[in-house]
């Protein structure tokens, strides 16, 4: 009997398409097997990033979209830099996640305006025109951006119930609890899609497939845990410098969402509208703590990043400039409201820089499902997998064994 000949065709669409969004280097490997080997977060039962080098040279899309291990990498770096074909798998891995972020969500175009330099403009303009047809309708009119008093701080106030709200709350209400509702539909649709297709591809049997109920309970809080601790970031060797300023980042992120939700129950709930000394109320204060560890943490990676392209173990491609930029203009930006209010010769400029701020604030919103924030949920959503996995085959060889 003669051998059997199994034959493979490579999808070169989807090779290009991998090229296109900055895996350029994906067709220098040569499965040597050195990143998978010197990969301080690859496990022995199922090592990356060889597998997925491999499925990326012959364009297997499908499966390299069905793939959790390309979340669990952390871009550290060490594969890149001790590859002796300078294949970069940890760019080809970060070139993979966009694909998978363009796959799940809706509304594609506004991946691509994210994720292309042409597109800043058109995503500036558009939050641009929605939020200055917005502050028309609440302020009753155009108002004029050159003087406080008339924005944002109008003496316009709307009856609603027993509160009495100002006109730049409502206005913020309407925008970012519409967005926010938006962006919610969205990731949690996209994460339902992307919980099946694992369960799919892994064949998990259908005992095995928990309620999200007891999926939450059981995994994903350890997980948050180990996200917030920052356990295998920390494990990454050549940018090992990542792990303190984005744990700075998180908690600033933490802080900053803490301090939105008291100032909307107090603002929108209670009706505390009179004025918060920007010196000695203490939620003011919260946010400022928020905002320096946000801005520590921005500044130490974009910092770290040049250096270690310096040294080859990592590349900044544009969607990894955009969020760094972006993160940084919105600390920068609310800072500035304060210090403008605070000057009586910078008072009247307030309006402007508040409405920057509130352009920043939304693009960075809606980046959430679009571009490179999404990692905020789709990693957490595979860390969660992989533990849920683990316990689901430490079950089974049980069973097995009994």
């Amino acid at each position: 009997m003669g051998e059997q000949v199994l034959k493979v065709d490579a999808d070169l669409s989807a090779v290009k398409e991998i090229q296109s969004v900055g895996g350029e280097t994906v067709k220098r490997c040569y499965q040597c097997a050195t990143c998978s080997s010197v990969c301080p977060l690859s496990p022995d039962e199922a090592p990356f990033p060889r597998k997925q080098m491999i499925l990326a040279q012959w364009g297997f899309r499908e499966k390299l979209l069905s793939d959790p291990s390309i979340w669990l990498c952390h871009q550290c770096g060490d594969c890149t830099r001790y590859c002796p074909r300078n294949a970069r798998p940890g760019d080809v891995f970060a070139s993979l996640r966009l694909m998978v972020t363009k796959e799940l969500v809706p509304f594609k175009f506004l991946n691509t305006f994210y994720n292309q330099p042409w597109g800043l403009p058109i995503l500036v303009l558009i939050s641009f025109i929605i939020l200055f047809i917005f502050t028309a309708l609440t302020f009753k009119g155009v108002p004029n951006f050159f003087d406080a008093k008339s924005f944002p701080y109008s003496d316009i106030y709307y009856k609603i119930g027993f509160l009495k709200l100002p006109a730049r709350v409502v206005m913020i209400d309407i925008v970012f609890l519409s967005l926010a509702g938006f962006v919610i539909v969205v990731m949690a649709n996209a994460v339902s899609k992307m919980w099946k297709t694992y369960l799919d591809y892994y064949n998990i049997p259908q005992a095995y497939r928990y309620s999200y109920g007891k999926i939450i309970s059981s995994y994903l809080i350890p997980a948050l845990k180990e996200i917030i601790n920052h356990s295998r970031f920390e494990k990454c060797g050549s940018n090992s410098w990542r792990a303190n300023p984005h744990k700075m980042l998180v908690f600033g992120f933490i802080i900053l969402f803490i301090t939105t939700g008291t100032v909307f129950i107090l603002a929108d709930i209670v009706g505390m509208h009179t004025p918060w000394n920007p010196l000695t109320h203490p939620v003011k204060w919260l946010g400022y703590i928020g905002g320096i560890l946000l801005l520590y943490g921005i500044i130490g990676l974009i910092s770290g990043r040049n250096k270690a392209e310096l040294q080859n173990s990592l590349k900044t491609s544009y969607p990894d400039r955009f969020l760094l930029w972006l993160i940084l203009f919105v600390g920068i930006t609310g800072f500035a409201i304060v210090i403008f209010r605070s000057i009586p010769f910078l008072f009247n400029l307030t309006g402007v820089i508040y409405m920057i701020h509130l352009i920043t604030v939304f693009l960075l919103f809606l980046a959430i499902p679009y571009s490179k924030f999404s990692h905020l949920v789709f990693r957490t959503t595979a860390v969660v997998f992989d533990l849920y996995y683990k316990d689901i085959q430490r079950k089974l060889k049980s069973s097995d064994l009994s």
